[in-house]
């Protein structure tokens, strides 16, 4: 029995049934036990080594068939190896298959210039390894018996699994072996006397004669592979010339159809989107690369087109997977017509531009355009490829409608690389600046990459203060319209920053929801407001309820209704004097943890508020149904309450049916003497607003506990 002196390398006994012995090479035990499991099931006996130096060792005291050998360990690599190993062999003709993580160029020229047979590229396909290893052992067996011509061909006939012909120098067929291997109309001329190349059909020919003039130039093995279509079926021949004794050559000849097929298979699901059969994200990415790489050397340009459907999902529940996959075929086959048809527009003389169409996700489709030495088109293409998306599609009965918003992004704007061109197309269609203009189409350009950096750099900043506890809470009072008291206030976060200065929360918030910063926000917005209140509590003040902008992000969190919880019971706070501000949206939407955990803070007393009420849906029916106990009319309708009757109209009938459903209404930017009597007269609770308070530090709000009355 092999044995070693290392615990993670072993080898099975020599008395097994073997065909031949193979050396397995890698640092991953997983790997070698996975090779092991694979390549006895063949009939092989595996010897297993786990770095460079193990292997070298087993080489001095045994000899391999072949030997499997990982490109990438710690230690001597597996290139320095195969070096080291190729001295040892001396000359011996044993295959060596270098297992890469990549097939990139400069990785498959680096296996065979330091000695390397063949390559294979992971995850490993043991099918199509034994099938090369039963290919380059009788290869090697071939070459190892060239001495003597009878050894070497009745060897070759009892190893090789192969279709050999028997070449004389100038290719004339001396002798055939299990020709009937191949598919019929390949060997129908494979005959004794014939001219191999002139048997050939012309397509596969050209290829052979390729290889067939190498291997006579340098003597050493050269590969070929071929396509040969017979009737609607077509197969994958692979061959390699090796020189035999006596100025004789072996063809050795593969039918590897099924090979082929499974890679091909394997491919497919690895880079193709499975609804579609276009590109998905990991061929986009290495294709763009190519593309970029190749564009960079041509001083040519790139551009990708980006749609993405922002309500694509709300099908599913109505067409189901099979509609949604229907719906992907649909617009993957919009683009290839609206591309083809806009490119045979062009001049004749144009030059036309490489292109890609690929699924990036279930909502979002690339089409990338390479090789393209003037720009001035992609708008116009863009226009029309979105008119063509923007049709309806029906699904049976289902007439389905899906908003697009198209981000364009090219080489000489934005990047040079696939990850940094497809961020810039994501950041046109979602950043604030990028949908300002109110079009559908967003361009990467010199002032939204300005934008960026300074987001970059906002988010920075706001990352630290937030750590720090930097940024601060203003307060505005909130007055009862029947008598003028004090009721309640609102807490506002504000952050002046010592680099930056004074930076509006209009600015800042969208930049901490892009970035994940907005719970930390709340956090902090919490933390703070908790403490003002057992401060003042602590100071004598009679208390009034303060309210507290919520995101939905972070209402949609597992933890919100504990976190609540824990502040308001460590502090001795009584739930009541605790109200959240959440959008209408959020309310409407009923979705995620966002709906139950309000009805769970309003069982634990705390008081729930619809900020900006009456902006986002027309329908008032709703209000019945929400966990909510105070509405607060948007300032838009109240700056024009008293100039437009159809402003005064909606603030009326919020507070109707607020006050029909049983719900405090509240209303915010008052601004005037005139708004504040034209809200009085229309019924509605409260107010807000510049004209009866403007929000101030805490020391400052002070003034309004004294009286708890409106003054002047």
């Amino acid at each position: 029995m092999d044995t070693d002196t290392t615990s993670n390398d072993f080898s099975l006994p020599i008395d097994l049934p073997e065909r031949h012995r193979l050396l397995v090479v890698d640092d991953d035990l997983a790997v070698r036990m996975v090779s092991r499991l694979a390549l006895t099931k063949k009939g092989y006996g595996v010897t297993e080594a786990s770095d460079g130096y193990t292997a070298l060792s087993w080489m001095d005291s045994h000899k391999f068939d072949a030997i499997l050998l990982d490109a990438r360990m710690p230690g001597m690599d597996g290139f320095e190896t195969c070096r080291k190993m190729r001295d040892k062999l001396n000359g011996e003709p044993v295959p060596i298959i270098m297992v890469t993580g990549q097939d990139d160029d400069a990785s498959i020229d680096a296996a065979f210039e330091c000695g390397a047979t063949d390559f294979v590229v992971k995850p490993l396909n043991w099918r199509l390894i034994s099938q090369r290893l039963e290919s380059l052992i009788g290869a090697g067996t071939v070459k190892r018996h060239l001495k003597n011509r009878s050894h070497q061909i009745s060897s070759m006939l009892k190893t090789s699994s192969e279709t050999m012909l028997l070449l004389d120098g100038d290719g004339i067929i001396q002798g055939c072996h299990q020709i009937a291997r191949m598919p019929i109309g390949f060997r129908s001329h494979m005959i004794v006397g014939n001219h191999f190349l002139k048997s050939l059909r012309e397509d596969s020919a050209e290829l052979i004669l390729a290889a067939w003039m190498r291997a006579h130039k340098t003597g050493e093995c050269e590969s070929f592979i071929v396509e040969h279509l017979e009737g609607n079926e077509c197969h994958t021949v692979q061959g390699r010339f090796v020189r035999g004794a006596e100025g004789e050559w072996l063809c050795l000849l593969q039918d590897q159809s099924d090979s082929f097929n499974c890679e091909q298979q394997t491919y497919d699901l690895t880079f193709k989107d499975p609804a579609t059969g276009f590109g998905n994200e990991k061929q986009l990415f290495f294709e763009l690369n190519q593309r970029l790489q190749e564009n960079r050397k041509s001083h040519l340009q790139t551009a990708i087109l980006r749609f993405s459907a922002s309500d694509i999902r709300r099908f599913e529940p109505t067409i189901g997977r099979e509609g949604m996959i229907t719906i992907a075929q649909v617009i993957v086959e919009r683009l290839e017509i609206g591309l083809a048809s806009y490119l045979s527009t062009l001049a004749p003389e144009a030059k036309r531009p490489e292109q890609l169409i690929a699924r990036l996700s279930e909502s979002d489709f690339v089409v990338v355009l390479s090789a393209i030495d003037d720009l001035g088109f992609i708008e116009d293409l863009s226009n029309l490829l979105l008119r063509r998306l923007s049709t309806i599609v029906e699904i049976g009965d289902h007439i389905c409608s899906i908003d697009w918003a198209v981000g364009i992004a090219d080489t000489i704007e934005a990047s040079s690389t696939a990850d940094g061109l497809l961020s810039a197309t994501a950041y046109a269609i979602y950043s604030d600046f990028g949908s300002s203009n109110g079009h559908r189409i967003h361009r990467y350009n010199a002032e939204l990459r300005a934008k960026a950096r300074q987001d970059i750099e906002l988010e920075r900043l706001l990352r630290r203060d937030i750590a720090d506890g930097v940024l601060e809470m203003a307060y505005q009072p909130k007055f009862n319209l029947s008598n003028l008291s004090l009721i309640g206030m609102e807490a506002l976060i504000r952050w002046n920053n010592a680099e930056l200065g004074y930076v509006s929360p209009a600015r800042f918030i969208p930049v901490a929801e892009k970035s994940g910063l907005i719970i930390s926000l709340s956090h902090l917005v919490i933390e703070k407001v908790f403490g003002q209140l057992a401060a003042w509590r602590d100071d004598g003040f009679e208390m009034v309820p303060i309210s507290i902008n919520i995101s939905g992000i972070h209402l949609n969190t597992r933890t919100i209704v504990e976190e609540l919880g824990a502040g308001i019971q460590q502090r001795r706070i009584p739930p009541e004097l605790v109200e959240l501000e959440v959008t209408e949206s959020i309310m409407v939407d009923g979705v995620g943890k966002a709906f139950k955990n309000l009805n769970d803070l309003r069982a634990m007393g705390i008081k729930v508020a619809i900020d900006d009420f009456g902006t986002g849906y027309s329908s008032l029916s709703y209000l019945k149904d929400l966990p909510a106990d105070c509405l607060k009319i948007d300032r838009s309708f109240v700056q024009s309450i008293t100039s437009d009757s159809t402003a005064e109209a909606i603030a009326r009938a919020i507070i109707t049916v607020g006050h029909d459903v049983n719900l405090h209404v509240i209303a915010e930017g008052v601004e005037t003497e005139e708004q504040l009597n034209k809200l009085a007269e229309l019924g509605c609770d409260s107010v807000q607003g510049f004209f009866t308070g403007r929000p101030v530090p805490s020391g400052e709000f002070v003034t309004f506990f004294q009286d708890g009355r409106l003054v002047g």
